[in-house]
């Protein structure tokens, strides 16, 4: 038995997810075994994650997003997922060019600076706020991040400690001399699971090519590697500016395999994320009801036991 849920297929950056309109039908029962199934690329329609859409709780929010990684863990904060939940919005008319969302609790000001609906596209600037500090009302970079030392864990090339930036989620930036030396499918994974970060982490290395540019490979917490991620772009500058390696407060040009995005950064540490959104294709998708798992039929959750 089985159950066809209508999807849409969205990207930023190549950090691509699998939404679900749940403004006009059901929210599956069961959100992160859905999010293990589509996620798989091999047996479902594969992507680095699954994103709920909804409608918002509090007024003159446009919507409310869930975002779930591959392995079915619930994430605080997705930039790239969040840019492509606004295009939505707006090519749907359920918002107009400036408007709010909210996750977890968060509610990030969007300004669709740019939009093309026949061909699905749109660049998008998302106030992202200001990274978690130790300092309340901080205004320096300092404050809101933590070295970090991983002494059975060896990165050649380092240009500064280790640190831990939080967006509303886990980052631990490393800044290396070549990034293209590095080891990353062995170290992406071994800092994720450190000890040290018992609810896991995101994982950056970056490379700086120039003053205002920055290269990086992502290792994203219940993903593994994606081609981009929005809040690692972010925590990624936050990073720099606090160690001495990028400068306060310029725009800068983050290049992930999948694209570039734009990080700026005010006196008040309120960070600005911009770049891309694009649709890739809608459909439905098979929901085997497995055992354990849960599905929403029309209005009904239906369950299934299946002996083993």
């Amino acid at each position: 038995m089985s159950a066809s849920v209508a999807f849409v297929k969205m990207h930023g950056c190549k950090n691509d997810y699998v939404f679900l309109d749940c403004f006009s039908q059901p929210v599956p029962a069961e959100p992160a075994a859905f999010a293990r199934h589509v996620s798989d690329r091999h047996r479902s329609i594969g992507a680095d994650g699954l994103v709920l859409m909804l409608p918002a709780d509090e007024p003159g929010v446009a919507g409310r997003m869930r975002m779930f990684n591959a392995d079915g863990s619930e994430g605080a904060m997705c930039g790239n997922a969040l840019r492509c939940f606004a295009m939505w919005l707006h090519h749907s008319q359920r918002a107009p060019t400036a408007f709010v969302l909210e996750m977890a609790q968060r509610c990030i000001p969007v300004t669709i600076v740019n939009s093309d609906p026949c061909r699905r596209q749109a660049s998008v600037r998302l106030a992202m706020g200001a990274p978690e500090s130790r300092v309340p009302g901080a205004v320096s970079f300092r404050d809101c991040v933590h070295p970090v030392l991983l002494t059975d864990i060896s990165i050649e090339g380092l240009l500064s400690p280790g640190t831990h930036v939080s967006m509303g989620n886990p980052h631990t930036v490393f800044f290396v001399n070549r990034l293209d030396a590095l080891p990353f499918a062995d170290l992406g994974p071994a800092v994720e699971c450190h000890p040290q970060f018992p609810q896991r982490t995101n994982v950056e290395f970056v490379e700086i090519p120039g003053p205002a540019e920055v290269r990086v490979r992502v290792w994203e917490r219940g993903s593994g590697e994606t081609m981009a991620c929005g809040s690692g772009a972010c925590a990624v500058v936050v990073a720099g500016m606090a160690s001495g390696l990028l400068t306060p407060y310029q725009t800068t040009t983050v290049r992930m395999a999948g694209g570039d995005l734009r990080v700026s950064i005010d006196e008040t540490l309120q960070v600005f994320l911009e770049g891309p959104a694009e649709e890739c294709c809608r459909g439905t998708v098979m929901w085997p009801l497995h055992a354990a798992d849960t599905i929403v039929r029309g209005d009904s959750v239906t369950h299934r036991e299946v002996s083993a």
